[in-house]
């Protein structure tokens, strides 16, 4: 991951929860229980967040999380990993990962949305976040369940992979003008050679430069105008964005 400053971001908790109901992989493990060992890949659940600030997390009717729960006592305490990958590819393509730690319980009664597999529930007591904007330890659980997911995380993924295919030739040039701007980092403009889209969110578009040397990758962000409040919102903002007059990029 590359970290870079920018002006205008998102908040720690706004981050680690858009992570949380929207990573490309979350993995469940409780502690003791040796489930890595078994056949197969370790297990992977679905999760959101809960009004109370527990993690509802669902996992197949089969699995060993399932089993381990239903045997147990009481609490048991359980690690969630969730890991956000770029929808685009391009080197360092991780691009967060958030921990956390707590007590893991059943949730009898309650029925899936989907109707397919278990809902466990996690109570939070320990988060870190680490991500394109930086290192976040200990976050406070109730600052995340304030928080709310970014608007446009839903349809983020969608919105890169279009831009990569299609407008290849414009994010080259908005790459190539912020080359040129004040306090952008020593990156000899000859030797840009692509320019890919690493993370759109409501304030703003971050985009990775890719020289001749594979080894010097640079990371540009460039904000909207206005936050975009929700996805509706997006064509203007990145109209905005792309049009030649533009000068709101941090690096």
């Amino acid at each position: 991951m590359l970290p870079q400053p920018a002006r205008r971001s998102p908040s720690a908790a706004e981050r680690a929860r858009t992570l949380l109901e929207f990573a490309s992989s979350a993995v469940l493990d409780i502690r003791g229980a040796d489930l890595t060992a078994r056949p197969g890949l370790p297990p992977q659940v679905r999760c959101t967040l809960r009004p109370d600030g527990t993690v509802a997390v669902l996992v197949g009717r089969e699995s060993a999380l399932h089993r381990i729960t239903a045997l147990a006592r009481g609490p048991l305490t359980a690690e969630l990993e969730c890991v956000d990958v770029a929808p685009v590819a391009l080197p360092h393509r991780i691009r967060g990962r958030l921990h956390a730690q707590g007590l893991l319980t059943r949730s009898p009664g309650e029925t899936p949305p989907t109707g397919e597999g278990v809902l466990l529930r996690l109570d939070i007591d320990h988060l870190a976040l680490d991500d394109l904007w930086g290192s976040e330890c200990c976050l406070d659980p109730a600052d995340l369940t304030a928080a709310t997911p970014d608007p446009v995380a839903a349809d983020e993924a969608h919105l890169l992979q279009h831009l990569a295919a299609a407008h290849a030739d414009q994010l080259l040039l908005l790459g190539a003008g912020a080359l040129t701007r004040p306090g952008t980092p020593p990156f000899r403009p000859e030797h840009l050679r692509e320019v890919r889209p690493v993370a759109l969110d409501r304030h703003g578009l971050r985009v990775r430069l890719l020289a001749t040397d594979p080894a010097a990758p640079l990371d540009v962000r460039f904000d909207f105008h206005h936050p975009v409040a929700h996805p509706d919102d997006l064509p203007e903002a990145m109209h905005r964005l792309f049009a030649p007059t533009h000068d709101r990029s941090t690096t």
